[in-house]
């Protein structure tokens, strides 16, 4: 039982260590790019943060567990929302873009109504990669060209004071180097924790839905905290919008391939689109002011009832 736990201590340390390397670069790409913290945390950060997702989901799917794969991307974007928006919240001042978070926040909208019709109406499989990986590739996009725009208007006085942060090769290896450690740590953090919930006999969605989702969700919680830190709430929304929507679009699109027939039942679909219309209200109600505390009170109370709810 030892060896499980050095291995688990392991791999959070680092995922510790690539997480803060992973946001201190990209906050570097972003300055040298002229680009929003928003738009690097909702593309290059999201997708790196999103990667144990991809690893375990993908590897799930290939090996005909597609309950444990779809259970670990809706339980992660529901973690994201309930655990990890409230600790950025409580962390400090976490304030609301008035343009591009207003539009991102449509997009994952959308994207989540989509992901659960396609499930529903019983869409064919290789059908709903198509078009969920057709939204990948038009919201990575969409969020470029809004950078592109944010650069010479919202964002035109924070970049440009910013631009002469150097950017070379040795920050372009870091940042690769990042990403993969960021894989192996959550890779190896969510097969000890697979390892550990196995001893209590649970099932592969509920595993999904709860102590995976959570496992892998570590990468966006230490992002959060870092770039928090850093008193950077722009990366911060990014980076919880961007993996949401990378979970659907992009891990959605590609575990599609591979399913099996499973779906999740209603309460749990319930809790997922719950989660997201929160998450919507919450930044379009709060837009250009800081998000009240109270309200990451009131979630983090939601993930208790979550975490009730799974284990009933």
């Amino acid at each position: 039982m030892l060896l499980p736990i050095a291995i688990f201590v392991f791999g959070l340390i680092l995922l510790l260590i690539c997480t803060e390397i992973l946001v201190k670069n990209a906050e570097t790409l972003a300055y040298k790019l002229k680009l929003s913290p928003l738009i690097v945390g909702l593309t290059i950060v999201a997708i790196g943060t999103s990667i144990p997702e991809l690893i375990v989901s993908t590897f799930a799917s290939v090996n005909h567990d597609y309950g444990l794969a779809l259970g670990n991307i809706v339980g992660s974007n529901i973690v994201n929302i309930l655990l990890i928006l409230p600790i950025a919240i409580l962390l400090g001042k976490l304030r609301v873009g008035t343009v591009k978070t207003q539009r991102s926040t449509i997009v994952i909208l959308l994207i989540t109504l989509l992901f659960f019709t396609l499930h529903k109406l019983n869409t064919s499989p290789p059908l709903v990669g198509i078009v969920l990986l057709t939204c990948a590739i038009i919201a990575t996009s969409l969020e470029y060209l809004w950078g592109i725009e944010g650069r010479d208007h919202e964002d035109h006085t924070r970049v440009s004071h910013n631009i002469s942060k150097p950017f070379g090769i040795h920050n372009i290896l870091l940042l690769i180097g990042a990403l993969v450690g960021v894989s192996i740590g959550g890779m190896v953090l969510v097969q000890t924790t697979e390892l550990f919930s196995e001893i209590f006999g649970l099932s592969t969605s509920i595993l999904g839905l709860s102590l995976t989702a959570i496992a892998t969700s570590l990468p966006e919680l230490l992002t959060t905290i870092f770039s928090q830190n850093e008193h950077d709430d722009k990366l911060t929304i990014g980076n919880i919008i961007g993996s949401n929507i990378y979970n659907l679009a992009l891990i959605g699109g590609v575990i599609s391939f591979f399913n099996t027939g499973f779906d999740l039942n209603y309460k749990n679909w319930l809790w997922f689109l719950g989660a997201t219309m929160i998450l919507a209200l919450i930044l379009w109600f709060n837009k250009g002011k800081a998000i009240p505390k109270y309200i990451g009170v009131c979630l983090l109370l939601g993930f208790i009832l979550y975490m009730f709810f799974l284990a009933m």
